[in-house]
């Protein structure tokens, strides 16, 4: 059955399945090819007749590493491409006229910066449409097309951080349409997972997100203790230039093939944490967790939190290489501190390796720490709500714990999918409980503000003083200060 709703820019066709509508492939802005490679993105042209959207649109190029591919969306059917400002939208059936319109969740996703997509199978909005919610995922530009700045080498590109600045754009087309799909433009909450999680610490700083979205989740991110700044954005920019062998004026007629060989390089030379957001003074004004401690996200609830062994995800699969630049980055930063930090670490796990109390040093350092200092300067502005994930896969002989992106099946309620499998190897039954626990309590507070009420134990507000925190297990408990010993030695900074 065919689902036509009319946007601002025209008509589209959608289709009905399994009691929810779904529209595919909707363009938000206008395609950041030729000219537009490396500017902030333009609105969408508008189009006569009805626009087909019962098809994923082109997904972000992006890496071609195996390791990566199941969360890139690409399949047989679905491309990639530099034309991949889209967005797909899965709505419940047409409210009764009693209902009034359905909040919305806006999913950024996840993938270092480097890869994924809004159309990856694990990020259908069917479990959440089926629970009131309208949902919407997105592309974005990634690696050197949406991070590249080049404010400090040519004239009139103060802008920067073009990933974010999609993210916003794919905001306002949902402030703009969403009520056409019986979404509520005013009951918006945007969520995601690592580098989606990173980008909404930063959304959360920035004048131009201010009024698109009324809560957020952050799932294994809030960006870095120390952002890069303009000068490194700039150094980066300079490398990518001398590696293609051209200018600026010249970049946008280099083959994106080309700009990703170069990604590729500066990726293996400077690691997964190559390409990040950055603080321009433009687009993100300042330190964005300072500029939340301010009171730039006044008023927008949190629901944020991490996996308890984050990294052992990058070291299952990506080896030691994924070690070695955090240990020389540590012993920098910490100086006379790590030695004890160390020790600390490793009485976690007596009986294993050195490696073990690194791996969980580096989680700590690119995950944790940044959250709670996020939910330590949100508190005073807004409700905060703080979890970590503790569920332990047996996949991989127990070596990945509660690994990064392991809670993602369990809030999409998808422990079915192969890719899902792969992570959580044999235990899917024993999962699903916590699976429906996890995914309804995200739906509350989409709903709500509030995660309370959807069935586990009583969660209180996050606070710097108890820090309560929702332990996700197989057992849930409310704990105060969680492995509080490591996390009070860490600096400020």
């Amino acid at each position: 059955m065919s689902e036509v709703v009319m946007t601002q820019q025209g008509a589209v066709r959608g289709e009905q399945h399994d009691d929810i509508r779904v529209w595919k492939g909707i363009p938000f802005a206008a395609p950041p090819v030729g000219e537009r490679r490396f500017w902030p993105p333009a609105p969408p042209a508008a189009w006569t007749g009805e626009r087909d959207a019962t098809r994923y649109g082109a997904v972000a190029t992006q890496s071609r590493d195996p390791r990566m591919a199941m969360m890139s969306g690409v399949t047989e059917k679905v491309a990639s491409g530099e034309d991949c400002l889209v967005l797909n939208v899965f709505a419940p059936l047409a409210s009764d006229p009693g209902h009034g319109a359905w909040p919305v969740m806006v999913w950024l996703h996840g993938g270092a910066f480097v890869f994924g997509s809004g159309s990856t199978p694990l990020y259908h909005g069917l479990g959440f449409a089926e629970q009131g919610i309208v949902v919407v995922t997105i592309n974005y530009r990634l690696g050197i097309p949406g991070l590249l700045y080049l404010g400090d080498l040519a004239p009139g590109r103060d802008e920067g951080n073009y990933l974010l600045l999609d993210q916003i754009a794919a905001l306002r087309w949902v402030q703009d349409n969403i009520a056409a799909f019986g979404g509520d433009p005013r009951a918006v909450t945007v969520a995601g997972e690592s580098a989606g999680a990173i980008s909404i610490a930063h959304l959360l700083a920035m004048p131009a997100a201010r009024g698109l979205f009324a809560r957020a989740i952050l799932e294994s991110g809030a960006g870095s203790l120390s952002p890069p700044d303009r000068a490194g954005a700039t150094a980066l920019a300079r490398e990518v230039l001398a590696e293609l062998g051209v200018t600026v004026d010249q970049l946008d007629t280099v083959p994106i093939d080309q700009i990703y060989a170069a990604q590729e390089k500066l990726s293996a030379r400077i690691g997964l944490s190559a390409f990040a957001p950055y603080v321009d003074g433009v687009t993100v004004p300042g330190n964005p967790t300072a500029l939340v401690q301010g009171g730039s996200a006044a008023g927008v609830p949190l629901l944020l939190g991490t996996n308890r062994d984050e990294w052992t995800l990058f070291e299952v699969f990506f080896g030691e290489v994924t070690v070695e630049p955090f240990k020389r980055i540590l012993g920098h930063r910490l100086g006379d501190r790590l030695a004890p930090m160390l020790a600390a670490y490793r009485a976690a796990h007596p009986h294993k390796p050195e490696l073990r109390a690194w791996v969980d040093m580096i989680g700590d350092a690119v995950f944790r720490l940044p959250v709670i200092r996020l939910a330590e300067a949100q508190v005073a502005h807004a409700p905060v709500f703080l979890y970590r994930f503790d569920w332990r896969s047996p996949a991989f002989g127990g070596r990945l714990g509660a690994a990064h992106a392991l809670e993602l099946p369990f809030v999409w309620n998808r422990l079915d999918l192969p890719a899902s499998q792969i992570l959580l190897g044999d235990s899917l039954l024993h999962g699903q409980a916590l699976a429906t626990l996890i995914h309804h309590t995200w739906a509350a507070f989409i709903k709500t503000g509030d995660p309370n009420g959807a069935g586990l134990p009583a969660w209180p507000r996050y606070d710097a003083e108890r820090r309560a925190t929702m332990l996700l297990d197989r057992e849930c408990q409310v704990v105060d200060d969680p492995a509080g010993d490591v996390r009070a030695m860490w600096p400020t900074w």
